[in-house]
């Protein structure tokens, strides 16, 4: 067997999926072509998408692979004698899935609080559980039963948090009982840190050693975190186009550099390569704030071009009907649209939003919503509660959003502590907790445009298309508007595009490759 072919079906049985033995004789014969490698990872998805998921490789599914593989290399050859002309993307169809969307299901009433906070400590200490140094962790109630300098080994929920100049404690509980975890600085500087940085309503792993009375002395924390993972991409070379916080109606509104985006999708301004990452363009998603919205902020109206909210989607509006009508437009709302405040939030009603819905087909989803490109997973959430998050973490900044979407990772949760400036929707089912770790982490709402990797996740604060208002300043809020995410779903890269001065030269690459 040669290194090629054992690499192959190592990456098939590190998978979980066993090989048949036809298309083991398929993949013997299809090794030595150039594109072995996308035909292996195509394969893969087609089982991961099949229901019930498959468990077997089989000859048919290395073979649709192949076709699909084929068709791939196909369109990228044609988009060499096609691209001055007709875009590539038209060529392509649409794979959209969507896993999850937003309705509402709350009834409203204290109970669901309860149920809420319950089903948000199974779910996250099931994860917990996942990890091989935490699967043996106990109900709190057994490690109280430890002798004195035992160690232990708990999952919890954080209610409480004291810090002193020499000392912090966490209260902690589960179902059944209550205890207090103590943190020295002397002790351990790094656990320290961590502690720091635990919000209230967290559910942690705790490893400790056991105290008197219902005291223990923490040895290490983790939080539920996302594991190392890597985006496999897709064969067509097509990008995704990353937006939010357009905020129509707003004075500060940067209608130039938005008409200059519109026009650069339909290739009537940007060099040839501009022109072709455009023509490349299949999908636009828009993670919310669509508008400026009425009475949303103090003092709002001398900020408002358009006092009307159903006038500012109609302005909106006469933007997206001109995105052309192959490239697929997914929107979730923000805190600015015409929708409830707490989350999960719903889609934008049509009440509201009606001359968005009527002009082109959009697929407009509640948020957070989780959809997948060309089996690419995206987690679409507009970004309220990074204002929480920043506000009360230790060392994170308004000037790095990346790094505040990147600690909501590692919470596995959307809005892991409960009150400040996020409301949370009575249900009885936490639907914020990120279950399934995405390939992309798209959300807005900080208007600074930053990207980073994390732990093989695309991570994205897509910016704005607004000026800094007076708010703003006053927020210590410094926009970068008009900076525009691109992503590459074949490559997994990054890049941002300037709107504001004009098209300019594509920077700051990152990716998953």
């Amino acid at each position: 067997m040669s290194a090629k072919l054992k690499q192959a079906v190592e990456s098939i049985t590190h998978a979980g999926y066993q090989l048949e033995a036809e298309a083991f004789e398929l993949l013997q014969i299809l090794q030595n072509e150039q594109s072995f490698n996308s035909i292996i990872s195509e394969s893969l998805r087609q089982a991961e998408e099949q229901q019930p998921k498959a468990v077997v490789i089989t000859r048919e599914i290395v073979e649709k692979a192949l076709a699909r593989v084929v068709r791939a290399k196909e369109v990228s050859v044609a988009a060499s004698t096609k691209r001055a002309v007709t875009p590539l993307a038209k060529d392509v169809s649409s794979e959209l899935a969507i896993f999850r969307d937003t309705e509402d299901f709350s009834s409203g009433t204290i109970d669901d609080f309860n149920k809420h906070f319950k089903d948000r400590f199974v779910k996250l200490s099931n994860i917990l559980h996942e990890r091989l140094d935490f699967r043996e962790a106990r109900p709190i109630a057994y490690a109280l039963e430890a002798k004195q300098g035992e160690k232990v080994k708990m999952t919890a929920i954080v209610i409480g948090k004291r810090e002193r100049s020499n000392q912090l404690s966490l209260e902690i509980e589960d179902f059944e009982s209550a205890a207090t975890v103590m943190v020295f600085p002397q002790r351990n500087r790094d656990i320290y840190e961590t502690a720091r940085k635990i919000l209230l309503d967290q559910v942690v792993g705790i490893e400790a050693v056991r105290g008197r009375g219902d005291l223990f002395i923490a040895e290490r924390i983790v939080m539920p975190d996302v594991p190392e993972k890597r985006a496999a991409g897709t064969e067509w070379p097509i990008n995704a186009v990353l937006l939010s916080d357009i905020h129509a109606g707003s004075r500060t509104f940067c209608a130039d550099a938005f008409e200059r985006l519109i026009m650069w999708l339909n290739g009537k301004i940007g060099n040839a390569r501009q022109t072709d990452a455009a023509f490349r363009t299949k999908y636009v998603l828009i993670a919310g704030d669509l508008v400026d919205g009425v009475g949303v902020y103090p003092h709002q109206e001398g900020d408002l071009v358009i006092t009307d909210v159903y006038e500012q989607y109609r302005l909106v509006a006469r933007y997206i009907e001109q995105i052309p009508d192959y490239i697929e437009v997914v929107v979730i709302p923000g805190n600015h649209d015409a929708v409830r405040q707490a989350l999960p939030q719903p889609p934008i009603p049509r009440e509201f939003a009606e001359p968005v819905y009527e002009a082109r087909r959009i697929v407009s989803l509640g948020n957070p919503s989780e959809i997948g490109l060309h089996g690419i997973h995206f987690l679409l959430y507009h970004g309220r509660s990074l204002d929480d998050v920043i506000a009360r973490v230790p060392n994170l900044s308004m000037r790095a959003p990346e790094k505040a979407m990147e600690y909501l990772l590692r919470c596995r949760h959307l809005a892991p502590e409960y009150g400040g400036r996020t409301s949370l929707a009575p249900e009885s089912k936490d639907r914020l907790i990120i279950s399934k770790p995405p390939d992309v982490f798209q959300a807005g709402h900080i208007h600074i445009a930053k990207s980073s990797v994390y732990r093989g996740i695309v991570v994205v604060n897509c910016g704005s298309w607004q000026n800094q208002t007076e708010y703003q300043r006053r927020m210590g809020v410094e926009p970068t508007p008009g900076l525009m995410p691109l992503l590459n779903l074949q490559t997994m890269e990054l890049s941002m595009v300037d709107f504001i001065s004009n098209v300019s030269t594509f920077s700051q690459k990152q990716g998953t490759s």
